[in-house]
């Protein structure tokens, strides 16, 4: 059975806690800027991947000892951990700079796929609300749509264009399953239906957990009835790729989701050492070492915690 982050905490400071904050302590600068420590209240979102980066930011930070970190993982969406934290009420979280651009105030429709220009924007749109964005991580976790592999060889569907054509021209619609959210959000599936020209009448898709197929996936009952043909999912996927094929966005509809740590701007403009703290752990982060750690909790079981214990201590200090 997993174990909570309170069980988690427990049972490291009973096996060995003292000497994991040490290590972690060893590997961060911890020059005292000034008399008092800071407080730093650190966010994220519910899913695993938040869960992981919001701990990585708690440790990476507790291990300094002029910063209080305090733990406040794990909950609100998108928007509610933006004006938290705008607001002073939560100091840092993580968020993907396509997720800012499209979703949260002030909401933009114009499309940027260069991952520089789109960082500068949201950058720009956070300084004006009490927001500064470190630089992100170098992986994108966009969306992308997939299709068993066996169907899309049959159909000879290889790209999103590809699907909407097909959905068109053939009498037996494909399953097509998408999440909630992604079913109702502005840069989900209502925008890429119409960026695509899906015609109105093909525009429903059944709203299920697609989660399940991608991180827990039963290979067999994937190609089985009534599993989807084609399903959204994020970049993030550890999902064998052997047996699905990932639909190339060939109109580029879909924008770079980048990852930064995200944080009230007046407590870095008093204090700019929290970000470079974190420079390092943002660094390490690529596509297929988030991959491999989202693998470690949605596959393995592991604790969000543990996980960014161990990849603080194996890697990040390792580079230090």
């Amino acid at each position: 059975m997993a174990l909570t982050r309170r069980q988690y905490l427990g049972r490291i400071g009973r096996v060995g806690g003292v000497g994991a904050a040490a290590l972690l302590g060893g590997c961060a600068s911890n020059q005292q800027p000034d008399s008092e420590s800071v407080s730093v209240r650190i966010g994220s979102k519910p899913f695993a991947e938040q869960k992981i980066l919001g701990s990585l930011a708690y440790q990476r930070l507790q291990s300094v000892d002029w910063i209080r970190a305090v733990d406040e993982i794990g909950s609100g969406n998108s928007l509610s951990n933006w004006e938290a934290t705008a607001a002073g009420e939560q100091h840092l979280y993580w968020e993907y700079t396509g997720t800012a651009w499209m979703q949260l105030p002030p909401r933009h429709e114009t499309r940027i796929t260069a991952p520089n220009s789109l960082y500068e924007r949201v950058q720009s749109d956070a300084h004006s609300q009490q927001l500064q964005l470190a630089e992100p991580a170098s992986f994108s976790n966009e969306y992308v749509i997939v299709a068993d592999a066996t169907w899309a060889e049959q159909t000879g569907v290889s790209t999103i264009s590809e699907l909407a054509t097909h959905l068109r021209d053939v009498d037996r619609i494909p399953g097509i399953a998408v999440n909630e959210e992604f079913f109702h959000r502005q840069d989900g599936w209502p925008g890429l239906a119409s960026y695509y020209d899906v015609r109105a009448e093909e525009r429903n898709p059944r709203v299920r957990d697609v989660h399940r197929y991608v991180y827990r996936t039963d290979l067999r009952a994937t190609r089985a009835r009534p599993s989807p043909d084609c399903k959204r999912v994020r970049n993030r996927s550890p999902l064998d790729r052997s047996t699905i094929t990932v639909l190339k966005d060939d109109r580029d509809y879909f924008l770079p989701y980048q990852p930064a740590p995200t944080a009230y701007a007046p407590l870095i403009d008093d204090h700019p050492g929290i970000f470079e703290e974190l420079s390092p752990v943002v660094s390490a982060l690529d596509k297929p070492t988030m991959r491999n750690l989202n693998k470690q909790v949605l596959i393995d079981g592991d604790h969000p915690f543990a996980v960014a214990t161990r990849f603080l201590n194996e890697e990040v200090a390792a580079d230090a």
